[in-house]
This record gives structure tokens, sequence and C-alpha cells, in this order.
């Protein structure tokens, strides 16, 4: 009697832990899929205050959603503990806990209680967005089963965000939210979500994932789905005229390059991108040049890729190595050769880098001939001062020099998440006063080095540590897949795109939503999930 009373309490036990956990992935999963719709489409009045919206929406979504979620999850983890389920740690979900300590003692040791809980006005990356973002990785990364409409869902909206962008830059306004603003004001705004550089970070985070289908689908109409993607993908990245993108677009092609190289088909398709990139930069150049908006500067990159020659070079170099792939079809490539290819490719871009960094090195400090100085000096990026990068030599220096100041705790744990203009305003307000008046520096236009000084030392190496093992353990041939490549290069391309700018509610969600999934998808082929 007893032994049947045992086998009927186990199956209960059995039966609560499938059913919580079923309870949680479609829950998690309408959790998810609505901030993929409602932060990137939701503004309260047009583009007036509305990152503030974008951030009472991500946080009232996540408060109704998160707590049955984290009660489900306590049930859970009772069902697996009286089941005694045995729970594994990746290397990435250990940065992401120590992140997360790391982030709660910077809040509680911070003094600055109440901005380090909600973060500065207009950015809002305080305590409690940094603990979503946790929450949003582990929970996915665990109980993301239901990963596949979440990302169709991400990926439609933001079509339809890129297709406005698009007509915004055409002079086209669908939406209503140009109505009344001057040129000036047009050309900083784009689509549903405000500030082009805002805009342009939810672009280069969420771009790749379509890229991806395109380039390794099997399916016809899968590709055909997703090359309509790129395409649009393509034609807004050329025109949202931030030149972070394209640091961004560097990163995430320089992924799927390594990928690709090692099978033909792959490589063909990816020179068929290369070729979408740059005919979406001709294309586009002629159409913005029927109603041209005469506020809109180009950045200088924005502005190489629109118009000037170099484009159409570029393009015939990629048609020549389309066709030479196409028209060898039959024959076969050593697999020694690929991949000396793309060790030759990364050593050239490294070499490329570190050749821009010693050009501005030395034309800074004034040791190239006149003649050689004078062509680089038309190019604001090759001298480094501090209007460097709109601004950012500034900032830079001055944070660093802040960081160097602090005291040992601070530079261990950081002045508190998104607390930057609070340490800086007790701490350093006169020589803030003197370089930007009554403006008040938010950020240090680096999410590493905002990092740095905001989470410390600690929250430094373990934030970054989440985004280079997800990368790097997405990208093993033996569990790579389309979607974890996909995610990788969306990780990378964060990565590069915030060595400019900063968090924000439009582009970090995202790329732990991503993660969390990609964690999912790695930990299948372990555990049968």
């Amino acid at each position: 009697m007893s032994n049947k009373l045992h086998k009927i309490k186990e199956g209960g036990q059995s039966a609560g832990l499938e059913i919580t956990g079923q309870l949680i992935e479609y829950l998690l999963a309408v959790v998810a899929a609505v901030v993929c719709i409602a932060v990137p489409l939701y503004a309260k009045e047009g583009y007036d205050q509305i990152g503030n919206a974008k951030f009472e929406i991500y946080r009232n979504i996540l408060r109704l959603g998160f707590i049955p979620l984290l009660m489900l999850a306590v049930l859970y983890g009772v069902f697996c503990f009286l089941e005694k389920k045995k729970w594994s740690l990746s290397i990435t979900d250990g940065f992401v806990l120590a992140y997360l300590l790391a982030t709660v003692l910077a809040a509680v040791l911070s003094g600055f209680y109440e901005d380090a809980l909600w973060g500065t006005f207009g950015w809002n990356m305080g305590l409690f967005s940094q603990v979503s973002f946790v929450l949003l990785y582990l929970l996915l990364s665990r109980f993301g089963k239901c990963y596949r409409p979440v990302l169709v869902i991400l990926c439609a909206v933001s079509a339809i965000v890129f297709l406005i962008g698009i007509m915004h830059r055409l002079g086209i306004d669908p939406i209503g939210f140009y109505r009344g603003l001057s040129d000036g004001q047009m050309a900083q705004f784009l689509s549903t979500v405000g500030q082009a550089t805002w805009y342009a970070s939810y672009l280069v985070v969420v771009l790749p994932m379509g890229i991806a289908v395109f380039l390794f689908t099997g399916d016809k109409i899968w590709k055909i789905v997703s090359g309509i993607y790129t395409v649009i993908g393509f034609c807004t990245l050329v025109t949202q005229n931030s030149d972070s993108a394209y640091f961004a677009l560097a990163g995430f092609m320089l992924i799927f390059f390594w990928v690709c190289v090692e099978k033909r088909e792959s490589l063909r398709r990816f020179m068929f991108v290369c070729m979408l990139f740059f005919l979406s930069g001709t294309v586009m150049s002629f159409l913005m040049r029927i109603d041209p908006n005469p506020e809109l500067q180009y950045d200088f990159l924005t502005n190489l890729i629109l118009n000037s020659a170099l484009t159409w070079v570029l393009l015939g170099i990629c048609l020549a190595l389309y066709v030479a792939l196409r028209c060898r079809q039959d024959k076969t490539y050593p697999a020694e050769m690929m991949l000396r290819v793309r060790w030759v490719v990364l050593i050239g871009v490294g070499v490329v880098f570190a050749g821009i960094v010693g050009l501005i090195i030395l034309q800074t400090s004034r040791f190239l001939p006149e003649k050689v100085s004078q062509r680089l000096s038309s190019i604001s990026y090759f001298t480094w001062n501090e209007t460097w990068g709109n601004g950012r030599g500034r900032i830079w220096s001055f944070v660093v020099k802040v960081f160097r100041e602090e005291n040992i705790l601070y530079k261990l744990v950081g002045v508190g998440p998104d607390c930057l203009s609070s340490y800086v305003a007790a701490y350093h307000s006169g020589e803030a006063e003197l370089y930007w008046g009554q403006k008040v520096l938010t950020n240090a236009h680096n999410e590493w080095l905002n990092m740095l000084i905001n989470g410390g030392i600690l929250g430094f190496i373990s934030y970054g540590g989440i985004f280079v093992t997800a990368v790097g353990r997405f990208l093993k041939t033996e569990r790579r897949n389309i979607l974890l490549t996909g995610i990788a290069a969306a990780a990378v391309s964060y990565m590069a795109y915030n060595f400019f700018c900063y968090q924000q509610v439009c582009c970090t969600p995202f790329v732990f939503i991503l993660m969390g999934i990609g964690e999912y998808l790695y930990r299948e082929k372990d555990e049968g999930v």
C-alpha cells in the first residue's frame, strides 16, 4: 500500500513539474512576444519623450508578466527539488549570475539608491532594467521552447519599423509622426523608435537574424522572405545616418564570413548578400535625391556609401566573386584552402584596424608628412581631440579620469547602475560644468566604458563574459545551426555598435532575449529539452 501511495505521489510530482514547466513556456512566450511588439512600435505622443514612453511600456509588460512567471518558477523549483532533478549551469549562465550579483552590489554600495533603482531620467537603465535583462535570459534559456513564434514576431515587427524608417528618409510620413516638425528635427528622428542612434541600435541587433536565415536556409519560401527582409534592412541601414551602425555591420558580416567560408554554396550566398548591401546604397542614393531633406547632413561613412564611387567599385568586386563562385559549381575547394582564406581575411581586418589606429596616433602627434596630414585632416576621425566622434573624445577622456580618481571600492563594484550622472554631480560637478555647461553627462557613450564605471571591474568582467562566452559557444562547429549563427552575429553586432553607444530599452532587452533563446537551443542537444 505504501509503495502505491509513493508511486502516486511521484506521479503527481512529475505531472506538476511538467504542467508548471508548460505554463512557464507559454506565458514566457507571450511576454517576450509582447515586448517584441510593443517596445519598437509604442509611442505615447509621437517623438515627445519617446524614450520614457518605451521604457514605461516595457516596465509595465514585465511587471504584469514577471509576477506570475516568477511564482511559477518558484513552484517549478520546488517540484525539481522533490524530483531530485539536477540543474546544469553553462559558463555563460555563470557570467549572467555573476553579473546579477555585481549589479546588486553596485546598487547597494553606490549610495545613490533611487537613481540606482530606476536609472537616469530618459535612459532608465538602473537595477530594474539590469535584473529584467538577466531574468529574460535565464527564463528563456530554460523555458524557451516556444522560441519560433517569438523570433517570427520580432522580425515581422522590425520589418514594419524598417519600412517606415525608409519612407521617412524619402520624405513620406505614413504614421504622422513628422507632423509639425522642422527639417532639422526630421533629420534626427526615424520610424517608431525615435532618435536615429536609438533606431540604429535596434536595427543592428535584429537584422542579423534575417540575414542568417537567407544565408543558410534550404527552404525556398524562407529564402525569398528573408531575402526581401535583408534588402529592407540594408536600405534602412545605409540611410539611418549613424556611422556606428557600420561598425556593427562589419562585426556581424565578419561572423557570417567566418561561417560561410566553410562551404562554397554559403560563400556564394555571402557574396550575394554583400552585393545586396552595395546595391541598396546605390538605389537609396538615387531615391533620396528625389525629395531631399536640406537639413540632413550625412555622417562620413553614410556619405561614403551613398555618394562615392567606392560603392560601385565594391559592388563590381562582389559581383565578380559571385560569378566566379557560381561558374565553378561543379568543382570542389580543399577545406584547407577555405580555412586559409578565413584567416587571411581575419588577419587583413586586424591589419586594417591597427593601421587606422596607427594613423590616428600619427596624425594626432603630427608625425605624418604634411601632404598626407592635410588629406587626413579632412576626415575628422583621424584626429583625436575633444570633438572626436561627435564629442566622444572629451567624454571618454573625462570618464577615464573619473575612474582613475575613484576609491578602490568604486573601482571594484562601480558607482551604481546608470549612476554616472549622479556620481559626477556629487564629486565632479565643477569640471563637468566647464565641459558641458548645464547639460548632464548621462553616460560614457561607450557601453563597455560605461559598464566599467557603473558596474566596476567586477561588473565589467562579468558583463563582457556573457557576450564573449555566448558567441564562442554558439559558433562551435558541432553545435552551430542557422539560428545560433544569427544570434552570435547579433551579439557581436551589439558589442560593436555599443562601443560608441550605450544600453537602452530599444536594443538591450532584444539581445538578451536572443542570447536566452540561443542558450536554450544550445542546451537542446545536451538535454533533449
